[in-house]
């Protein structure tokens, strides 16, 4: 440490813990900012973890000395923000992942993780991710903490069949629990790879103890990824989690979620992907604080994800391909209600729209109606039906 970090260091004594203060006696006693040293910062974790203090803790402990020995960080005017300029947001996955952290969440068995998997060999070899988004070419780790080496074989071949040194692309298959190491690891492992992916989120929570059981969702979950979040944006880095979103239906996609008041709070992105039964297509849904949020529509193309197209007329589309699919696989004249029972819609709910859809479809001469009103095909061609 040189003599001007030295000069700023003085050690107070907090519930008989020591802990550091960093302030600038001689000029504006104001606190200098930990993290714009790494080195220093480095080294005050370290004291702080031997004397048994989270990194955290050791912020708040910090900030709340210099306030009361009358130390108060200098506000910033809105003339010095607008002054500054910064680096343009760096994207690994051009409007799907962007430095930060991510939160990728889907419901079970649905390919979450297929779809992880797919998009990280796309950027440890440097080639567009679902053949429409370009990607910058980076080290990738992906934790595997619920997929063994046969299955991840099993799938990147199936993803690509020809694929043999994807040297860009690493896995590991234990990681150590947040606030019992994983800060720390992910810290490590960001010197190598600029692309973490943890898999899945539920694995890394703390273990449930009587403290944890006391603190709120929220505080939980910002504890617990807030230091991480804070390490991925000053490190440049994505850290993506992979979660699971609630069963039941909800209004809002982002309180799909499972904690998402916590999570979303302490999360730059989320992603959800969601795809119904053993259907080939999927909607990802990209919620963020800096990304444009929109619908992508992807579906499984020999073994990998392509993109299919953006927005609600596109999953609109994809509704009446479905009806089409209903009408072929009957070869019978049917009406709306028994189409949309085989949908496995709700008559009340969505009798009125789904109308306006079966009238779209005629209108397009896409079906046919019987003098009885009832939708039929005009053609007797088949589509090949490629399971997920």
């Amino acid at each position: 440490m040189d003599t001007n970090l030295s000069a700023l260091l003085k050690v107070l004594y907090l519930d008989k813990a020591p802990v550091a203060m960093w302030f600038d006696e001689e000029t504006t006693r104001q606190l200098v900012p930990l993290e714009a040293n790494k080195s220093a910062w480095g080294e005050l974790l370290t004291h702080a973890k031997q004397a048994g203090i989270d990194g955290r803790l050791l912020i708040d402990a910090i900030h709340a000395a210099g306030c009361r020995n009358g130390v108060f960080p200098a506000p910033v005017t809105a003339t010095t923000l607008l002054g500054q300029v910064f680096p343009p947001l760096r994207c690994f996955v051009e409007e799907l992942i962007a430095e930060g952290l991510t939160i990728l969440a889907g419901k079970p068995k649905k390919g979450k993780s297929y779809l992880a998997l797919d998009m990280s060999l796309s950027i440890a070899v440097g080639r567009q991710a679902f053949m429409k988004f370009p990607t910058e070419q980076v080290k990738v780790l992906y934790v595997s903490l619920e997929d063994g080496e046969r299955r991840l074989q099993r799938r990147l071949r199936a993803i690509q069949e020809n694929i043999r040194t994807p040297d860009g692309l690493a896995f590991l298959y234990a990681f150590p629990r947040l606030g019992n190491g994983a800060l720390e690891a992910i810290r490590y492992y960001a010197q190598t790879y600029q692309v973490i992916i943890l898999d899945t989120l539920g694995r890394l929570l703390p273990a449930q103890t009587a403290a944890r059981k006391s603190l709120s969702e929220y505080q939980e979950m910002t504890d617990a990824l807030g230091p991480i979040q804070q390490l991925a944006q000053e490190q440049r880095i994505a850290v993506i989690f992979i979660d699971h979103v609630r069963k039941a239906g909800v209004e809002d996609e982002g309180d799909a979620i499972m904690g998402t008041q916590g999570k979303i709070g302490a999360a730059d992105h989320a992603l959800i992907y969601s795809r119904k039964g053993e259907e080939k297509d999927g909607v990802l849904k990209v919620i963020s604080r800096d990304l444009e949020e929109e619908k992508i529509v992807l579906s499984l193309t020999n073994g990998h994800l392509e993109f299919l197209g953006k927005g609600e007329v596109y999953e609109l589309d994809a509704e009446q391909n479905k009806i089409m699919s209903i009408l072929q696989e009957e070869r019978r004249p049917m009406s709306t209600p028994d189409i949309m029972k085989a949908l496995g819609l709700s008559s009340d709910a969505h009798y009125a729209r789904f109308r306006k859809v079966m009238q779209r479809l005629y209108e397009q001469d896409r079906v046919g109606r019987t003098k009885r009103g009832l939708y039929r095909l005009y053609s007797d061609m088949q589509d090949e039906d490629v399971p997920f």
